[in-house]
């Protein structure tokens, strides 16, 4: 699934690209705008990094702070990664409640964008919420492993 979502962030990342040079061309030649494009690049840079995490955490992509993991041995590393995955698990179980009840009442209450565009607000914020999700449960899937044992995982290109 954390693939799919990362699939599906290159995808918005091709539409942006998309939308940007289809609004330069239209204000380079022809004097006119989509009148859309900076909402829409604000939603799809939402989308594309909370779509992207749960596949950057999968692949060891995101940055990590390995002060402190390169120094402590095997059994207190597994204890910390345990710990520190049990925090984000908490953090972001608050943050995507919060999120979904925000979804619920831009959907129930029709709360649209202030722009031209009046972009129904809970389809951006249901976005978000998602990804954050897929995020939880490579989270989850993280600390089930390293309580079963599995080798504690290296950022990218990481020095050792």
């Amino acid at each position: 699934m954390a693939r799919a979502a990362a699939q599906a962030a290159a995808l918005v990342l091709l539409s942006i690209t998309v939308l940007i040079l289809i609004e330069i061309t239209l204000r380079s030649f022809f004097g006119r705008s989509t009148q859309i494009t900076e909402e829409y690049v604000a939603y799809g840079l939402g989308t594309m990094v909370f779509l992207g995490l749960g596949h950057a955490l999968r692949a060891g992509a995101l940055v990590r702070v390995d002060l402190l993991l390169g120094r402590l041995g095997p059994a207190a590393r597994r204890f910390f990664e345990i710990a520190t995955c049990g925090v984000t698990l908490c953090v972001m179980s608050f943050v995507l409640y919060y999120l979904s009840v925000r979804v619920g009442r831009d959907f129930a209450g029709g709360t649209i964008s202030m722009t031209r565009a009046a972009t129904p607000m809970w389809i951006p914020h249901a976005i978000v919420a998602f990804g954050m999700g897929i995020f939880m449960l490579q989270v989850l899937v993280y600390m089930i492993g390293q309580c079963l044992g599995a080798t504690p995982m290296k950022e990218q290109g990481a020095i050792e």
